[in-house]
């Protein structure tokens, strides 16, 4: 072979030995998707939320019925009892407003049912919290009421329910489990649930969840109750405390905002 055509095969070779290696270089370099944001703090594995409908009238009670599904898309049936029940769902619209915490039950083939009143136009997040599986998962859908939305900006403090007021004490960090001390000016605390309070956490915009029981003991002479927070990311979250005290289910109602 002559010099020019050997000179030119030991280019085409470097050529073809360039764009082999860079092909596994590059293919190796892609970033991969990021996953998608939990809707909650939970781990697990993936469930949805099947809803029979999800329109919903005006201040009427309508049932919410709906089964949850597997990653399959098998309907679940096996639930674990979890204070005191085997399914806990959490009702809330966009804005933040009419919570409500209901205990629905399950039909034979799976199908969840309880009575459901909205109160006003606009998307609601349904939250179904619950334990399949050996491991605490959440399963979350929307359900709307016809109507003109006026959103609510999240005001002050709900924190003085039949003449029992309740204090807070804590914040919150992104990456980081924080305590929250919360106490009441009369007790004591009952048991609701199987335990001394219940600590839902809904962040504003994306609306993440989060379901928190406290420490079992009640301190102060049975008037207050730590939970352990950990948030799914910073933002601010309005905060739902539900307690009992002489057989009266009350919530109370705070802003908390989390930072880095």
């Amino acid at each position: 072979m002559d010099p020019v055509a050997r000179r030119g095969a030991v280019f085409m070779v470097g050529v073809l030995l360039a764009l082999f290696c860079g092909y596994f270089v590059g293919k190796g370099s892609v970033p991969r998707p990021a996953p998608a944001p939990a809707d909650h703090a939970h781990a697990g594995p993936e469930y949805s939320l099947a809803l029979e409908a999800s329109d919903f009238p005006l201040g009427s009670a309508r049932d919410l019925r709906f089964r949850v599904v597997g990653a399959a898309g098998e309907t679940v049936t096996d639930f674990a009892v979890r204070h005191d029940e085997r399914m806990h769902v959490v009702v809330v619209r966009s804005d933040l407003t009419g919570y409500q915490h209901l205990h629905p039950s399950m039909g034979p083939d799976g199908t969840w049912s309880v009575p459901l009143t909205l109160g006003a136009p606009g998307t609601w997040r349904v939250f179904a919290d619950f334990a399949a599986g050996g491991v605490d998962a959440v399963a979350g859908s929307f359900v709307s009421v016809a109507g003109a939305f006026s959103p609510v900006p999240l005001g002050p403090a709900i924190l003085g329910i039949s003449g029992v007021s309740v204090t807070v004490e804590g914040g919150l960090r992104a990456g980081g489990t924080e305590p929250l001390t919360l106490r009441v000016s009369t007790g004591p605390l009952a048991r609701y649930l199987g335990a001394y309070g219940h600590l839902v956490l809904v962040r504003t915009g994306d609306l993440a969840f989060v379901h928190v029981h406290p420490e079992d003991a009640a301190r102060a002479d049975g008037r207050e109750v730590r939970f352990w927070v950990t948030p799914p990311g910073p933002g601010t979250y309005r905060a739902f405390f539900d307690f009992s005290i002489g057989g009266v289910l009350r919530t109370a109602e705070f802003t908390l905002n989390c930072t880095l």
